[in-house]
Parts: structure tokens; sequence; C-alpha cells
């Protein structure tokens, strides 16, 4: 619900990881990290983002309704106050992980299966605009995250397949014919997975 103006401030919070305020630049504290909620259905007073904007945000989840189970559950814990909740991890101990993922093994056979899948996004003929080199880089650090919480040291296409969705739906344009012929994102996603070939990398010792 925030003009363009405001908008601009955040991309470059987001992109550079810094504030400018009536000329002072003011660098912000690290672990650093923005979360966004978008209403499907409300869309009165607010601004769209711009798509320079949208492809900063690494992943888009959507939610649906909880199961049964879990909304008792939530019902169960309403009075709970959030002041008796303890932290899990530290900001320390989040820079640390982060880094240890950094370090996660690529092989060649998975930068080109990445390469593949956003490729097909850019060239299907429903899509007006593709995924971006952004996105190529967004899946590829998703997926390293992703081996090291699986235990490993190293990414397997596996893992690209898993949060390709995540990462690169909302970086893709559909075409105004696909989007009346009710095609959208996941749809070509789904493709791309299917359809992209990829070699298995070598086991790590």
């Amino acid at each position: 619900r925030v003009p363009a103006k405001t908008q601009s401030a955040l991309l470059e919070a987001m992109q550079e990881q810094q504030v400018t305020i009536e000329g002072e630049t003011r660098h912000l504290g690290k672990p650093f990290m923005v979360l966004a909620t978008q209403n499907p259905v409300e869309h009165e007073g607010t601004y769209p983002l711009p798509e320079a904007q949208v492809d900063r945000f690494l992943i888009k989840l959507t939610m649906s309704y909880p199961s049964a189970e879990d909304e008792k559950r939530m019902l169960a814990t309403y009075n709970q106050p959030v002041a008796e909740l303890s932290p899990l991890i530290g900001p320390d101990d989040l820079l640390r992980l982060q880094t240890i993922a950094d370090d996660v093994h690529v092989s060649d056979e998975v930068f080109d299966y990445v390469l593949g899948l956003v490729k097909f996004t850019r060239e299907h003929q429903s899509v007006y605009l593709g995924a971006s080199p952004r996105a190529s880089l967004a899946l590829l650090k998703a997926a390293k995250a992703l081996g090291l919480i699986r235990g490993r040291d190293y990414v397997l296409p596996d893992d690209v397949q898993a949060l390709a969705a995540l990462v690169l739906t909302h970086r893709i344009i559909m075409t105004p014919d696909a989007e009346l012929d009710g095609i959208d994102p996941r749809t070509v996603i789904r493709e791309a997975i299917d359809r992209t070939a990829y070699k298995t990398p070598a086991r790590r010792a």
C-alpha cells in the first residue's frame, strides 16, 4: 500500500542492504531479509510491485487454508503470548550457516540443468518475459541451501526441481493470450522440469 517513492527506497534496501534518507546513507545490519505478504483478493488502495523489485524476492509461497488438524492447533495455542517464545537460533548462527551454504559444491551438470530450466521459460511460446539471470542465481542459491538442509555438501538436480516453482513462478510473465487460456507460470515450470534433460553428477567422496 505504499507509493512508488517508498517502493524505490525498499528496492535500495533489498539490493544494496542500505537506505538513504535525506542524502544520508545508513547500512542495514546482518542478517537482513525482507518478507512481504500479498492478498490475492483485495487490491483496492494498493500499488503493484515493479518487475525489478519482484525479481529480488528469493521465493514466493502460496498459502492455502490449513488442514483441520493444523487449524485446531492454532485455536489451542491462540492465547499463548508471543512474549513466551524463545529463539532457536541467533544472528551469528544464521550467518555461519549462510557461509556454509555458500560453500556447498555445484557440479557442471547442475549448472547446466539450472540454465536449461531458465532457458526453457524464456523460449516458451506462452511466456512474454522469462526468468532473468537473477532467477538463475536465486535458484542455485536456494538449491545449495536445500542440499545442506538435506545433509549434503553438494547439490543434486532433485534439489533444483524441488525449488523451481517457488523460485521462478513470480519471475515469469505470461502473454495475454496465455492468461486468457488459463496457462500460468507453474504450468510452464512443470513443462520445463518434464522436458529439460540433465545428467546425474558423479557422487562426491
